[in-house]
């Protein structure tokens, strides 16, 4: 009864999540459901308690979802922000997360207002950092902080929605040793605070250890299968475990609680049926061998999260196993199901917004694989294991690990598909290997270096040859992995009806809801969904539609054009921030949601850093026709970077001049209008200024039917001037050159192009101060019509070669709005009706 009011609470928690946005449809819902539990009752197929429980679920889901999760006022976000630098004193909470030259952490900041005290979190990044600071430490700092943003494209990453289920509601960054000061508040300090203060001084003696003991790439993976900390691990190495399906091995989350709690739990109970008889038989008069498995699982597994961090995550799966342990503690174990069912309660009641953090999904589904698998007839509860051979015995136990790792890859794909676009189909036989030797060397080689470096501090890190050569044979075998033709498998999104199909159909072929014929209807569902999936990633040209999305990748930029003839060409790749790739971690999702694994066409504008730094990914990840460039040769790292990925990949190589068509079809045509001539290649390292390399951009120029779309890329005045001279007819569509930039500003070409559409690629809160108010005014007075990436989001242009007709759409106006009962109930639902529609018609 248990697991299913599980799933009727967690169905009354998403639904209430969406109650703001479709009220009315919602609650008809619920009455209908309501309406045929009744008549089921009626009928005799369940009975009146049964149905009263699932009601009485559902409806708390909808209520508690409403009651403890209210929205975080915009008002009050807004007052919170500091455009100039303020002072701010305040506690961190939370441990400090470190990184190579930087630092991470969560402050408690204390404010008085008319209203009482107020107490906010921001997110401190502290670059450069100085004095070493704990949990618990009350410092002072000055920064100027704002409200956490993201980019705001079709299915991407909700970054603002992340940092608000954790209760931030503000991100800094201050940069230097004296940029943190350190306040005396130790004698202030509560159990609480000293306890979690004493685990973060034991996580910074086991980093530092590590760090002059172990040579990357073993030092970032120490620190992240040990305590957590993955700012350590390099951003290839992180790639290769996503590629080769062992990515849960860095997060110490379910699936890596998970399998070294089961690893641990056989181990030793395995272990202690090879103590003489005589002693097994004393100690069993006391406790069972199987609690005592179950009471080193525990102090292992609790000393592993708090040592990891006791993240949210982390913690998460650690209620989880310890539900589970309890459930065999009690000789329940065929109640596994029911003690995942209670730890998601208890999870989902401390914190509701849990139920959409990937961490619980994946820890959820993990564990849940897990107890399935466990919870089968074994090797060891077999009755002819001990007639057996110990081939046959060691074959019983192989085939289990491989159920084991199927079992979590399995039920796990589509998340990881959901979320990165990725199948990592080479889990099935990565994590054969890979698990065994984390779980039951690796980590446990870790932990009792841990732990003799916390007993003994003098020294070098415990162990650490050894360790080192371990870490680094497990890097090479993965690298080795990836080189396997057809690992690195890039898929699109499944769409939600496919997966809510596939985990339907999966839990009736697992057995747990049975029907008549219950195997054949969850094979259907599951080959519907994979259908489904497969139809949804391959796109469709009509031979009359074509599209433009100018993507909203911050401070830079970056165009998708899809052509009638379902020819693609991307012009520019964003930016490459220290962490973080603008190609991988935005371009990349949204071309493969759109089933496309091939661009015809690769434009690089000009080599600055906002404009190629999510190139080279791209290019090594997809398949790439054509690659245009300026042909001007910069130095710089990011720059060559480029260039090998170009000539790794044979990817044909073209400099762009004026006159020349990248593009030329039928009814569709992609023309250079500058630079005005090819520049000497010749391998030449020489320096140049900002103001040349944006006055040699490529300038591009998309007519299709009676559309025509200008990209301007970084152009300046002078470049501009030069383009007036040689003759400019008006456009549908300009991407204003620049980002908005006063350097930019020709008023005289301004009046020649005459957009109806002024596009500005732009971040949200950037130092530059982009757009300048005197350019967006420029394109008002003559009427275009101004759309910027920072305030809407991806821009999408549409058009069809048959009509003169063209759509332009902001990704802004897609966002669901809150329905006020009050005001507007049946027309603001019609609205977000409305812009369901529309998503699920554009992408």
């Amino acid at each position: 009864m248990l697991p299913s009011l599980c799933v009727a609470f967690l169905t009354g928690l998403v639904a209430g999540s969406f109650l703001p946005f479709f009220p009315v449809a919602l609650l008809f819902l619920l009455l209908v459901f309501i309406l045929i539990l009744s008549a089921l009752e009626r009928a005799g197929v369940i009975d009146l308690p049964k149905s009263f429980m699932w009601c009485a679920a559902l409806c708390l889901g909808v209520v508690y979802w409403t009651g403890v999760t209210p929205p975080i006022s915009g008002h009050a976000r807004d007052g919170f922000l500091s455009v100039s630098s303020v002072e701010y004193t305040g506690r961190i909470v939370g441990l400090v997360q470190h990184a190579p030259s930087r630092l991470m952490m969560v402050v408690e900041i204390t404010s008085s207002s008319d209203e009482g005290s107020l107490t906010r979190k921001i997110k401190l990044t502290w670059r450069d950092p100085g004095d070493a600071v704990w949990a618990g430490d009350q410092i002072v700092f000055r920064a100027s902080v704002r409200v956490p943003t993201g980019s705001l494209n079709p299915r991407g990453f909700d970054y603002a929605s992340y940092v608000e289920r954790q209760g931030i509601e503000a991100v800094g960054t201050v940069t230097g040793p004296e940029a943190v000061h350190l306040l005396p508040s130790a004698s202030e300090l509560n159990w609480w605070w000293r306890g979690w203060g004493l685990i973060d001084r034991w996580r910074s003696i086991i980093r530092e250890k590590a760090i002059h003991s172990l040579a990357q790439p073993a030092r970032g993976l120490f620190l992240g299968i040990v305590i957590g900390e993955r700012g350590y691990v390099e951003e290839d190495l992180q790639e290769w475990f996503m590629t080769t399906g062992t990515i849960h091995l860095l997060s110490i989350s379910g699936s890596h609680l998970g399998l070294i709690a089961v690893v641990v739990f056989g181990s030793i109970r395995r272990g202690l049926t090879f103590l003489p008889a005589l002693m097994l038989l004393r100690m069993s008069r006391f406790v069972a061998p199987t609690r005592v498995a179950i009471l080193c699982t525990w102090l292992v597994v609790t000393f592993y999260a708090l040592l990891a961090g006791a993240e949210l995550a982390t913690m998460r799966a650690w209620v989880m196993i310890c539900m589970g342990l309890a459930t065999i503690w009690i000789g329940s174990e065929r109640h596994l199901l029911h003690a995942l069912a209670g730890a998601a309660f208890l999870i989902l009641l401390h914190d509701p917004h849990a139920i959409g953090d990937i961490s619980f999904q994946l820890s959820f589904l993990s564990v849940l694989a897990i107890i399935w698998v466990v919870a089968s007839p074994s090797c060891q509860d077999s009755p002819d294991e001990q007639a057996g051979t110990k081939r046959e015995v060691w074959g019983c136990h192989v085939r289990e690990a491989v159920v084991l790792g199927a079992a979590v890859t399995l039920v796990t794909t589509p998340l990881v598909a959901w979320y990165f676009n990725q199948v990592p189909w080479l889990g099935l036989a990565t994590n054969l290997v890979a698990v065994p030797f984390t779980g039951m060397i690796l980590v446990p080689l870790g932990l009792l270096s841990a732990f003799v470096t916390l007993v003994n501090v003098a020294g070098d890190l415990p162990l650490a040859f050894i360790q080192e050569h371990l870490l680094e044979w497990m890097v090479n075998a993965l690298h080795w992995c990836v080189t396997i033709p057809g690992s690195d498998w890039r898929v699109p999104a499944p769409p939600l009806w496919g997966m809510a199909a596939f985990y339907l159909g999966v839990t009736f072929v697992a057995g747990a809801i049975r029907f008549r014929y219950h195997l054949a209807i969850g094979s259907v569902l599951v080959g519907t969904a994979l259908g489904g999936w497969i139809l949804t990633g391959i796109p469709v040209a009509d031979g009359d539609r074509w599209r433009v999305t100018f993507l909203d990748v911050g401070q830079g930029d970056s165009a998708l054009l899809q052509l009638p003839d379902g020819k693609t060409v991307l012009i520019d790749g964003g930016r490459k921030y220290e962490r973080f790739d603008m190609g991988r971690g935005v371009i990349a999702p949204f071309l493969l949601n759109q089933g496309i694994r091939r661009l015809d066409y690769m434009i690089a504008t000009h080599p600055q850093q906002d404009h190629v730094g999510g190139l080279p990914w791209m290019i090594r990840h997809l398949e790439v026709g054509e690659f245009w460039h300026t042909g001007i040769e910069r130095s710089e790292p990011l720059f060559k970077e480029l260039r090998q990925a170009v000539a790794e990949r044979n990817v044909q190589d073209h400099v762009a001049t004026r006159g020349e068509d990248i593009v030329r079809g039928e009814f569709c045509r992609l023309m250079v209008l500058n630079p005005i001539r090819a520049q000497d290649r010749g391998g030449s390292t020489q320096s140049f200024s900002g103001t040349f390399l944006n006055n040699e951009s490529v300038v591009v120029q998309l007519t299709c039917g009676h559309q025509s779309i200008l990209f301007a890329a970084d152009i300046e005045t002078d470049g501009l001037h030069r383009l007036a001279v040689m003759g400019q007819d008006p456009v549908s569509v300009l991407k204003v050159p620049h980002h908005g930039a006063r350097s930019s500003l020709n008023r005289d070409w301004i009046a020649l192009v005459r957009p109806r559409y002024a596009v500005f690629s732009v971040g949200r809160h950037n130092s530059y101060g982009h757009p300048v108010p005197d350019v967006v005014e420029a394109y008002s007075a003559i009427g275009s019509e101004v759309a910027r990436t920072d305030r809407d989001g991806a821009i999408i242009v549409t058009g069809r070669l048959s009509t003169s007709d063209m759509q332009v759409r902001r990704m802004r106006d897609m966002v669901l709005q809150p329905v006020i009962p009050q005001e507007c109930l049946w027309d603001c639902e019609w609205r977000n009706w409305h812009r369901v529609w529309m998503r699920a018609h554009e992408f």
